[in-house]
């Protein structure tokens, strides 16, 4: 645990300053996160991606997951007393490729309070990037909540 968060947080600081990074790195550092957690949570927390390798080399935004899944840990996983799945599913689509990230989560625990920064800030650099608010969504339906994110493909 302790090297994939000496790995997870070296990623981070180095990642500061280059504005993007391939879907795949930034997918590498999510497992990271996602395995650090493991080790917290165990068998609660299960993790499923479909990322096909056509997706891999698309340029994101840097760190721009990294709430996604904090979120889905801090309002699914650690409240729950059961098996909370995280799933991530990436495709091409005429010129963006859309992420979608999804998780279950116990209706009957205690929710924890957030102030929503995640992903307003999400919100705000994808404004900035790619001039356009209309970039992610979310969706809250039966007991799973969603955030849907369209990258613009852009030539870099």
């Amino acid at each position: 645990m302790i090297v994939k968060l000496s790995d997870f947080l070296r990623y981070s600081i180095s990642q500061q300053d280059t504005g993007l990074s391939d879907l795949l790195s930034e997918m590498n550092n999510t497992r990271r996160y996602l395995d650090i957690e493991q080790v917290r949570f165990g068998n609660k927390l299960k993790q499923e991606f479909d990322i096909p390798d056509n997706c891999s080399g698309i340029r994101v935004p840097t760190m721009i997951l990294q709430p996604i899944f904090e979120n889905a840990v801090k309002h699914g996983v650690y409240e729950s007393t059961e098996s909370i799945i995280i799933r991530t599913v990436c495709r091409l689509q005429n010129d963006f490729l859309n992420i979608i990230i999804s998780n279950n989560y116990d209706p009957q625990s205690i929710p924890r309070k957030g102030a929503g920064i995640g992903l307003k800030n999400i919100r705000e650099r994808l404004k900035l990037i790619y001039g356009s608010e209309q970039l992610i969504d979310t969706e809250n339906k039966d007991n799973v909540f969603t955030v849907k994110m369209m990258i613009p493909l852009i030539s870099t």
